[in-house]
């Protein structure tokens, strides 16, 4: 029961504290997103950390997004960063960060 208490706390936190950055520090949230790489693997382990998502349905074995097409930014951006992954889902999360430096070899690669 306490891990189940905690995990609901610590992702309840993570929640505020993303709302307020995507509120009144939007370049934290956009920097972030320039170095996200990855794609959403449909596990929905993240749209049920505190709370889950009424939106939510089980699709072949995938939880998918009644409204993806017009899913709240704050779902849109998750995660915008490293920090911003909830911790019971960092190793099954498909999003990746880069750093700055890998940033510009892609670009340049990519040139």
């Amino acid at each position: 029961m306490v891990k189940v208490y905690k995990k609901v706390v610590t992702s309840f936190k993570m929640q505020v504290k993303r709302r307020y950055l995507m509120l009144l520090k939007k370049e934290v949230v956009e920097n972030g997103l320039r170095r996200r790489r990855g794609e959403c693997l449909s596990c929905g382990a993240c749209c049920k950390s505190s709370f889950p998502c009424p939106f939510l349905f089980e699709q072949e074995g995938r939880l998918l997004c009644k409204i993806h097409e017009n899913k709240p930014d704050v779902c849109k951006t998750y995660p915008f960063n490293e920090d911003d992954i909830f911790p019971h889902t960092r190793e099954t999360c498909g999003y990746y960060f880069v750093d700055e430096d890998n940033r510009q070899e892609e670009k340049t690669a990519n040139s």
